[in-house]
């Protein structure tokens, strides 16, 4: 769901280069500065091996990140490095590299788990819930401020966890892909009851997260129950459209 918390890593990892004991908060200081969205609290360590506080990028509150670089990647014509999340309800880690002189960057091996009713923004039905979400993505690759390319998997057992009015939902589960330079979440799942659920979510390149859930097929009880969540009726469908994180 946070897939691009790590994305404003980025920018240390390329301004760092292979100065391995420059202080972490000398290259922090120089890409807020380029990058006026991109916020801290605090730095600590050095580029080989630091920390930053707080992080967050416009209005996304992004949490605590680690990063430990990869100089190795230099004989490969790449600057590189290891980067970790740690805040409240999620954790998560991803590789990180961009070619010299190049004007594309890769996330790799990424790793994201949390608990669905964190993220700001859900309904209060899967707020309340233990629910979880798992995002691994194997390969990432932004060019130009856009999402060139993307594989991996999302899930999630959010509307599993959810009870009303005696309804309960799916396990969703499905592709990370690139659509219109934006990483595209896409889930799908079978309610126990039969109805169909399709849960959509878009990250801009600003970082901003729109979701549009939608359910098929529901019936009686069902759709009393998916209106009193919040969905709404669009032609044959129940739709919910949420926009998530911090904004």
């Amino acid at each position: 769901m946070k897939l691009v918390i790590f994305i404003v890593l980025a920018v240390v990892v390329v301004l760092a280069g292979a100065v391995a004991m420059l202080p972490l908060s000398m290259a922090a200081e120089f890409a807020a500065k380029q990058a006026p969205n991109f916020k801290y609290t605090a730095a600590s360590g050095s580029v080989w091996d630091g920390k930053l506080t707080s992080v967050s990028y416009g209005q996304q509150k992004i949490g605590d990140l680690t990063m430990k670089a990869d100089f190795g990647a230099l004989f490969s014509g790449k600057v590189g490095g290891r980067v970790g999340l740690a805040r409240e309800g999620f954790a998560g880690e991803t590789d990180i590299s961009y070619p010299i002189g190049g004007q594309a960057f890769e996330l790799s091996n990424l790793k994201i788990s949390g608990k669905a009713g964190m993220i700001t923004g859900m309904p209060q039905a899967v707020a309340a819930t233990d629910g979880q979400f798992m995002l691994e993505v194997k390969d990432l690759k932004f060019a130009g401020n856009a999402c060139e390319r993307a594989s991996g998997e999302v899930w999630t057992d959010a509307l599993a966890k959810v009870t009303v009015k005696g309804w309960t939902g799916p396990e969703l589960r499905g592709p990370v892909t690139c659509k219109d330079g934006q990483v595209q979440l896409e889930a799908t799942g079978k309610a126990p009851t039969g109805e169909d659920v399709v849960a959509t979510m878009y990250i801009s390149p600003r970082l901003d997260m729109d979701m549009t859930a939608t359910v098929l097929n529901a019936q009686g009880s069902a759709i009393e129950a998916l209106t009193g969540i919040g969905f709404k009726p669009e032609g044959s469908a129940l739709v919910l459209r949420q926009a998530l994180g911090s904004r």
